[in-house]
């Protein structure tokens, strides 16, 4: 009740690479487990090195103990979530869980993924993503979103880039326009 910080936990980054930094794209507390996503870089290299562009990390823990459960891994998608925006995995009202994967070279990643912008769908207590998988930049005639909010119901409010990935260069989040993503209907 008071905020106060009542346990500290430490937890190697090598439960998640022996190889490469994992860098945090988003988490969110869904009964006894923590979801965390994320995506890995070669920091040895400036600018850092996005690796393993054409795939989809979660790391799931137990809550509160914070013992590492499993690490999801999925090919359909590209990495979840963007640099330093915690935009990688919601939860609805219902306690499901969407992960989105925008692999926007805006967003700061070295170089664009080969897969589209998607989200995939993990159902509630699971550790596995289910067979739902939206590839929202096909179905938004080549728009790819690179932020995006839940507001409820299904729906994302988000800015999409309206250059192509050609176009686009790191760090430069520009000509973006707003919508609505309805998960739900896609």
């Amino acid at each position: 009740n008071s905020g106060g910080i009542t346990k500290t936990v430490t937890k190697p980054v090598t439960e998640l690479s022996t190889l490469d930094w994992p860098r945090l794209t988003g988490m969110t507390i869904n009964d006894d487990k923590i979801y965390m996503t994320f995506y890995l870089s070669d920091e040895n290299v400036k600018p850092s090195v996005t690796r393993y562009t054409d795939t989809a990390y979660v790391a799931v823990y137990s809550y509160p103990e914070l013992e590492l459960i499993t690490l999801m891994k999925d090919t359909r998608a590209p990495i979840i979530g963007s640099w330093n925006a915690y935009n990688g995995i919601y939860k609805t009202e219902g306690g499901d869980l969407y992960t989105f994967s925008n692999t926007s070279i805006a967003n700061g990643f070295s170089q664009n993924s080969s897969k589209k912008a998607a989200f995939l769908h993990i159902p509630k207590g699971s550790t596995t993503f289910d067979d739902y998988y939206f590839d929202v930049e096909t179905a938004a005639g080549g728009l790819k979103p690179v932020h995006l909010q839940y507001v409820g119901n299904g729906k994302f409010f988000a800015q999409v880039s309206t250059l192509t990935s050609e176009e686009m260069s790191r760090w430069s989040d520009i000509n973006l326009k707003c919508c609505i993503i309805d998960v739900n209907r896609k």
